[in-house]
Protein backbone atom coordinates (compact mmCIF):
# COMPACT_ATOMS: atom_id res chain seq x y z
CA UNK A 1 0.00 0.00 0.00
CA UNK A 2 1.31 3.43 -0.94
CA UNK A 3 2.20 5.68 1.99
CA UNK A 4 0.99 9.26 1.58
CA UNK A 5 3.05 11.87 3.43
CA UNK A 6 1.33 15.26 3.52
CA UNK A 7 3.36 18.20 4.81
CA UNK A 8 2.51 21.86 5.19
CA UNK A 9 4.39 23.31 2.24
CA UNK A 10 6.95 22.82 -0.49
CA UNK A 11 9.87 23.22 1.90
CA UNK A 12 8.54 20.41 4.06
CA UNK A 13 8.08 18.21 1.00
CA UNK A 14 11.66 18.92 -0.07
CA UNK A 15 12.95 18.00 3.38
CA UNK A 16 11.03 14.73 3.47
CA UNK A 17 12.26 13.87 -0.02
CA UNK A 18 15.86 14.68 0.89
CA UNK A 19 15.54 12.50 3.98
CA UNK A 20 14.32 9.53 1.93
CA UNK A 21 17.22 9.92 -0.49
CA UNK A 22 19.73 10.33 2.34
CA UNK A 23 18.46 7.23 4.13
CA UNK A 24 18.96 5.07 1.05
CA UNK A 25 22.44 6.49 0.48
CA UNK A 26 23.42 5.89 4.11
CA UNK A 27 21.98 2.38 4.16
CA UNK A 28 24.02 1.43 1.09
CA UNK A 29 27.16 2.92 2.65
CA UNK A 30 26.65 0.80 5.76
CA UNK A 31 26.15 -2.31 3.60
CA UNK A 32 29.20 -1.46 1.52
CA UNK A 33 27.24 -1.64 -1.71
CA UNK A 34 26.59 0.67 -4.62
CA UNK A 35 23.25 2.45 -4.77
CA UNK A 36 21.55 3.33 -8.05
CA UNK A 37 19.03 6.17 -7.88
CA UNK A 38 16.93 7.60 -10.71
CA UNK A 39 16.19 11.28 -10.18
CA UNK A 40 13.24 13.40 -11.26
CA UNK A 41 13.89 16.47 -13.34
CA UNK A 42 11.99 19.72 -13.63
CA UNK A 43 11.78 22.43 -11.00
CA UNK A 44 9.95 20.67 -8.14
CA UNK A 45 12.81 18.50 -6.80
CA UNK A 46 15.49 21.22 -6.98
CA UNK A 47 15.15 22.23 -3.32
CA UNK A 48 15.32 18.59 -2.20
CA UNK A 49 18.61 18.19 -4.07
CA UNK A 50 19.98 21.35 -2.48
CA UNK A 51 19.18 19.96 0.96
CA UNK A 52 20.63 16.58 0.06
CA UNK A 53 23.90 18.21 -0.99
CA UNK A 54 24.55 19.08 2.66
CA UNK A 55 24.73 15.39 3.57
CA UNK A 56 28.20 14.55 4.85
CA UNK A 57 30.48 11.65 3.92
CA UNK A 58 31.66 9.83 0.84
CA UNK A 59 29.29 9.33 -2.06
CA UNK A 60 31.66 7.17 -4.11
CA UNK A 61 29.08 4.39 -3.99
CA UNK A 62 26.26 6.58 -5.33
CA UNK A 63 25.20 6.34 -8.97
CA UNK A 64 22.66 8.93 -10.07
CA UNK A 65 20.57 8.44 -13.18
CA UNK A 66 17.93 10.61 -14.83
CA UNK A 67 14.33 9.44 -15.08
CA UNK A 68 14.08 11.57 -18.20
CA UNK A 69 15.96 14.19 -20.14
CA UNK A 70 15.28 16.84 -22.75
CA UNK A 71 17.12 16.60 -26.08
CA UNK A 72 19.12 19.79 -25.73
CA UNK A 73 22.82 20.62 -25.70
CA UNK A 74 24.96 19.80 -22.64
CA UNK A 75 24.73 22.61 -20.12
CA UNK A 76 21.49 23.95 -21.58
CA UNK A 77 19.35 25.46 -18.78
CA UNK A 78 16.46 23.23 -19.90
CA UNK A 79 18.45 20.04 -19.34
CA UNK A 80 17.62 18.03 -16.24
CA UNK A 81 21.32 17.23 -15.90
CA UNK A 82 22.01 20.96 -15.61
CA UNK A 83 19.51 21.28 -12.76
CA UNK A 84 21.01 18.29 -10.93
CA UNK A 85 24.50 19.68 -11.43
CA UNK A 86 23.58 23.13 -10.12
CA UNK A 87 21.50 21.99 -7.17
CA UNK A 88 23.45 18.94 -6.05
CA UNK A 89 26.74 18.09 -7.76
CA UNK A 90 28.24 21.59 -7.81
CA UNK A 91 27.68 21.84 -4.07
CA UNK A 92 29.58 18.61 -3.46
CA UNK A 93 32.59 19.02 -5.73
CA UNK A 94 34.90 19.24 -2.71
CA UNK A 95 33.54 15.86 -1.59
CA UNK A 96 33.94 12.45 -3.23
CA UNK A 97 31.13 11.28 -5.50
CA UNK A 98 28.43 10.89 -6.63
CA UNK A 99 28.59 9.75 -10.24
CA UNK A 100 25.93 11.18 -12.55
CA UNK A 101 25.07 9.10 -15.61
CA UNK A 102 24.10 11.78 -18.10
CA UNK A 103 21.77 11.25 -21.04
CA UNK A 104 23.38 12.45 -24.28
CA UNK A 105 20.23 14.20 -25.40
CA UNK A 106 22.15 16.24 -27.94
CA UNK A 107 22.31 13.08 -30.09
CA UNK A 108 18.55 13.03 -30.54
CA UNK A 109 15.88 10.81 -28.96
CA UNK A 110 16.67 7.44 -30.57
CA UNK A 111 20.46 7.47 -30.31
CA UNK A 112 20.42 8.96 -26.82
CA UNK A 113 17.88 6.38 -25.60
CA UNK A 114 19.83 3.51 -27.16
CA UNK A 115 23.10 4.59 -25.54
CA UNK A 116 21.48 5.20 -22.16
CA UNK A 117 19.84 1.80 -22.28
CA UNK A 118 23.19 0.13 -22.97
CA UNK A 119 24.83 2.03 -20.12
CA UNK A 120 21.98 1.11 -17.78
CA UNK A 121 22.15 -2.61 -18.61
CA UNK A 122 25.93 -2.69 -18.25
CA UNK A 123 25.77 -0.99 -14.87
CA UNK A 124 22.75 -2.69 -13.29
CA UNK A 125 21.93 -5.79 -15.36
CA UNK A 126 19.69 -7.11 -18.11
CA UNK A 127 16.58 -6.26 -16.08
CA UNK A 128 17.67 -2.91 -14.64
CA UNK A 129 16.34 -2.46 -11.12
CA UNK A 130 16.94 0.83 -9.36
CA UNK A 131 17.34 0.94 -5.60
CA UNK A 132 15.30 4.15 -5.54
CA UNK A 133 13.32 6.11 -8.10
CA UNK A 134 12.19 9.67 -7.42
CA UNK A 135 9.50 10.90 -9.78
CA UNK A 136 7.64 14.14 -10.27
CA UNK A 137 4.06 14.71 -11.34
CA UNK A 138 2.83 17.00 -14.08
CA UNK A 139 -0.46 18.86 -14.01
CA UNK A 140 -1.62 16.55 -16.80
CA UNK A 141 -0.67 13.41 -14.86
CA UNK A 142 2.58 12.70 -16.68
CA UNK A 143 5.66 11.42 -14.89
CA UNK A 144 9.21 11.33 -16.25
CA UNK A 145 8.50 12.01 -19.96
CA UNK A 146 5.60 9.57 -20.11
CA UNK A 147 2.60 11.52 -21.35
CA UNK A 148 -1.04 10.52 -21.60
CA UNK A 149 -1.86 9.02 -24.98
CA UNK A 150 1.78 9.05 -26.09
CA UNK A 151 3.42 5.86 -27.44
CA UNK A 152 6.26 6.06 -24.90
CA UNK A 153 3.76 5.58 -22.07
CA UNK A 154 2.94 2.15 -23.48
CA UNK A 155 6.51 0.99 -24.15
CA UNK A 156 7.15 -2.44 -22.64
CA UNK A 157 10.40 -3.86 -24.04
CA UNK A 158 13.19 -1.27 -23.91
CA UNK A 159 14.23 0.24 -20.56
CA UNK A 160 14.71 3.64 -22.21
CA UNK A 161 12.90 5.15 -25.19
CA UNK A 162 13.02 8.31 -27.23
CA UNK A 163 10.07 10.69 -27.22
CA UNK A 164 8.91 12.80 -30.17
CA UNK A 165 6.13 15.35 -30.06
CA UNK A 166 5.90 15.70 -26.29
CA UNK A 167 3.07 18.08 -25.36
CA UNK A 168 5.48 20.12 -23.24
CA UNK A 169 8.53 21.83 -24.72
CA UNK A 170 11.00 20.69 -25.78
CA UNK A 171 9.15 18.09 -27.83
CA UNK A 172 12.08 15.68 -28.16
CA UNK A 173 13.06 13.79 -25.00
CA UNK A 174 14.40 10.55 -23.57
CA UNK A 175 12.65 8.66 -20.77
CA UNK A 176 12.80 5.55 -18.64
CA UNK A 177 9.82 3.30 -19.35
CA UNK A 178 7.08 2.19 -16.97
CA UNK A 179 8.35 -1.40 -16.53
CA UNK A 180 11.70 -0.07 -15.27
CA UNK A 181 10.04 2.47 -12.98
CA UNK A 182 7.70 -0.19 -11.59
CA UNK A 183 10.61 -2.55 -10.86
CA UNK A 184 12.38 -0.13 -8.52
CA UNK A 185 12.99 -1.43 -5.01
CA UNK A 186 11.57 1.82 -3.64
CA UNK A 187 9.78 4.62 -5.47
CA UNK A 188 8.63 8.08 -4.42
CA UNK A 189 6.29 10.50 -6.20
CA UNK A 190 6.79 14.17 -5.30
CA UNK A 191 4.00 16.69 -5.93
CA UNK A 192 3.63 20.24 -4.64
CA UNK A 193 1.27 23.12 -5.35
CA UNK A 194 -2.45 23.46 -5.97
CA UNK A 195 -1.91 23.04 -9.72
CA UNK A 196 -1.04 19.37 -9.09
CA UNK A 197 -4.12 18.63 -6.96
CA UNK A 198 -6.33 17.22 -9.72
CA UNK A 199 -3.56 15.04 -11.13
CA UNK A 200 -2.62 13.76 -7.69
CA UNK A 201 -6.25 12.94 -6.94
CA UNK A 202 -6.33 10.95 -10.16
CA UNK A 203 -3.18 9.06 -9.22
CA UNK A 204 -4.55 8.21 -5.79
CA UNK A 205 -7.84 7.08 -7.35
CA UNK A 206 -5.99 4.80 -9.76
CA UNK A 207 -7.06 6.57 -12.95
CA UNK A 208 -4.82 4.69 -15.37
CA UNK A 209 -5.42 7.21 -18.12
CA UNK A 210 -2.71 9.09 -16.22
CA UNK A 211 0.77 7.60 -16.73
CA UNK A 212 1.72 8.33 -13.12
CA UNK A 213 -1.25 6.28 -11.91
CA UNK A 214 0.09 3.24 -13.77
CA UNK A 215 2.80 2.94 -11.15
CA UNK A 216 0.00 1.45 -9.08
CA UNK A 217 0.91 -0.42 -5.94
CA UNK A 218 4.60 -0.40 -6.88
CA UNK A 219 4.65 3.23 -5.71
CA UNK A 220 5.92 3.17 -2.12
CA UNK A 221 5.39 6.78 -1.05
CA UNK A 222 3.72 9.96 -2.22
CA UNK A 223 5.23 13.13 -0.76
CA UNK A 224 3.02 16.19 -1.21
CA UNK A 225 2.16 19.48 0.40
CA UNK A 226 -1.30 20.43 1.61
CA UNK A 227 -2.04 22.36 -1.57
CA UNK A 228 -1.36 19.35 -3.81
CA UNK A 229 -3.29 17.10 -1.44
CA UNK A 230 -6.31 19.35 -1.91
CA UNK A 231 -6.25 20.56 1.68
Amino acid sequence: MTRVTVVADGEGAARRTADVLANHINDARVRGTAVHIALAGGSTPRRAYELLADMQGSWNHVHLWLADERCVAPGDPAANATMVDESLLARRRAESGPHLHRVHGELGPEDAAWLYGIELVRAIGDRPTFDLVLLGLGEDGHTASLFRGHPAAGAREAPVVGVHGAPKPPPERVTLTLPVLRRARFSVLLATGASKADALAGVRAGDERLPAARLGDTLDEIVCDEAAAGG
